[in-house]
């Protein structure tokens, strides 16, 4: 049973490992929403392109008829088929940029500058055709096929619903002036595209919460690898020189200060207390803000009850904190399992209070 608890993953990635992750491309980003996003920024360029367009595909026309080549040679055709072509490049040309942008965009959203070199490099796993039909007939594979052909049937009935609505002026199509024909397949779909996107960018939300989801399952920690971590930071330079910054910074203040910021005070419960501040993102344990012995314990104490922090007696944890601990440090590895079962009662008992 102890094994199996040992083994279960059942605490909160470090930043440490997060930043690890992150160097090897482990983070939560969702295509779909990618997708969703470049097609809500291209249906809301589409007017201006058309417009565009339209204007080019005139200019286009006009250069044609004044620019015909009298001699037919490839010279002469490739100069009359370019002053045919250009004057549209530049709808197709808005909408590229758009697209890019907004690709840009949503990627920097999700994920932020993230360079991995470690996913560029060659892996010849990848190419094994047995590993690939193994993700393509995958738990993963199958969902992934039926949320395409769940989008498919799904944006099919958008699609056809603005459609049908619209069946009585498709009909008349033949009958209507160019323009105004083009208006309105035009304008039929842009609310075709504006709707699927809306639709699209909605799954997509959805989608993303489910990946920072699963990255945040996969990155999980056992109870022996958040140990050894902190056993191997704790003799690390960059965690020496930042105890020794925090620790200065305490000092520059009042002492009693730093007990506002605590998340919880041990006390003895007269002689001793010891305000501890933990920052899971910030910090790799925990770390001592404050402490006191007599008069200097109580008024530890009753700054606590001022700023309503919890006040945990435990006199063992508090003498042997009091004794190993200097104000700035961070708790020592073989006291930080008693210390994390004080937080961890502190913040459940506050759940229940805030539920």
């Amino acid at each position: 049973m102890a094994e199996n608890q040992a083994g279960e993953k059942s605490e909160e990635a470090t930043p440490k490992r997060k930043q690890e992750a992150r160097k090897r491309g482990t983070v939560a980003r969702s295509t779909e929403l990618n997708g969703a996003v470049v097609l809500l920024a291209v249906a809301m360029a589409l007017p201006s392109a058309a417009s565009m367009l339209s204007q080019g595909m005139l200019t286009s026309l006009r250069a044609g008829v004044s620019r015909a080549p009298i001699e037919f040679s490839y010279a002469s055709l490739a100069r009359n088929a370019w002053a045919i072509a250009s004057p549209c490049f530049q709808a197709f040309g808005l909408l590229a940029a758009v697209a890019m942008l907004a690709g840009i965009v949503v990627n920097l959203a999700q994920v932020g500058f993230a360079f991995s070199p470690e996913v560029l490099k060659p892996n010849l796993a990848k190419l094994n055709p047995m590993e690939g039909a193994k993700r393509l007939f995958s738990v993963r594979g199958a969902m992934e096929g039926g949320k395409a052909m769940a989008k498919c049937v799904f944006f099919g009935l958008i699609a056809y619903s603005a459609i049908h609505a619209h069946w009585a002026d498709l009909g008349s199509l033949g009958i209507l002036p160019v323009k105004q024909a083009a208006a309105l397949v035009g304008g039929i779909m842009q609310t075709i595209i504006m709707r699927v996107a809306i639709a699209w960018l909605c799954l997509a939300a959805l989608d993303y919460f489910f990946q920072r989801k699963q990255v945040d399952k996969q990155l999980r920690m056992t109870k022996d690898e958040l140990k050894r971590e902190m056993k191997e930071q704790e003799g690390s330079p960059e965690i020496r020189q930042a105890q020794f910054k925090r620790r200065r910074e305490l000092m520059k203040r009042r002492p009693l200060d730093a007990v506002k910021n605590a998340d919880v005070v041990i006390t003895n419960p007269t002689h001793y207390a010891i305000a501890i501040q933990y920052k899971r993102n910030e910090m790799h344990s925990p770390m001592v803000v404050a402490k006191g012995m007599d008069y200097l314990a109580f008024k530890i104490r009753d700054i606590a009850k001022e700023n309503r922090i919890p006040i945990i007696p435990n006199p063992p944890l508090a003498r042997a904190l009091y004794k190993k601990c200097e104000v700035g440090d961070f708790i020592p590895r073989d006291m930080f399992g008693a210390v994390a079962e004080v937080l961890a009662y502190v913040y459940q008992t506050l759940k229940k209070v805030k539920s």
